[in-house]
């Protein structure tokens, strides 16, 4: 058995395979839709924060490739998925066509609601954990107090200085 990522024995192949590439080791809070825990999680595991935003901007690139009528290349998922896990695998390839799938049923229910995408709605919360970031910073850097709740409730505790922001970004990008 290959590492890439079979979706068609299941009734719903691409809600399955929403389901089957959350990391395996946030995946109970990711059903179970525990954002300020799954905001914790990706602050203090900043190479998982990252690799969403590289996932989200790899699927829009597929998607983009697939509108030109061009061909793209599988993408080996950077966390060990739900996927791996349950089938014994160290890694999971999910190829250009279900990359392409996946994308429009990330933005499918683009507006929060039941249906959201597991997928979409980590994507999410990392994208917006790196505003308040960036946000955050400004404020540190200009003397400001952030009264944003997001602010103190994730990085007052984390951040002393601007130093320490700034060596975490760089460590982010």
């Amino acid at each position: 058995m290959s590492d890439i990522i079979n979706v068609r024995n299941f009734s719903e192949p691409i809600k399955e395979l929403d389901r089957l590439l959350i990391p395996n080791e946030i995946y109970n809070l990711t059903i179970q839709k525990n954002t300020d825990a799954l905001n914790t999680y990706f602050i203090n595991h900043p190479n998982l924060m990252k690799s969403f935003i590289g996932f989200n901007s790899t699927l829009k690139n597929a998607n983009r490739l697939s509108d030109e009528r061009k061909c793209g290349c599988f993408y080996t998922i950077p966390w060990k998925t739900k996927y791996a896990v349950e089938n014994n695998r160290n890694k999971s390839i999910l190829l250009f066509n279900l990359q392409v799938k996946q994308y429009a049923y990330m933005i499918k229910y683009w507006y929060p609601n039941t249906e959201t995408s597991y997928m979409r709605y980590l994507s999410s919360i990392a994208l917006n954990l790196l505003l308040i970031l960036k946000q955050y910073q400004y404020y540190v850097e200009n003397n400001l107090v952030c009264t944003s709740l997001n602010c103190n409730k994730y990085f007052s505790k984390k951040f002393k200085n601007v130093r320490e922001i700034k060596i975490y970004l760089k460590n982010l990008f």
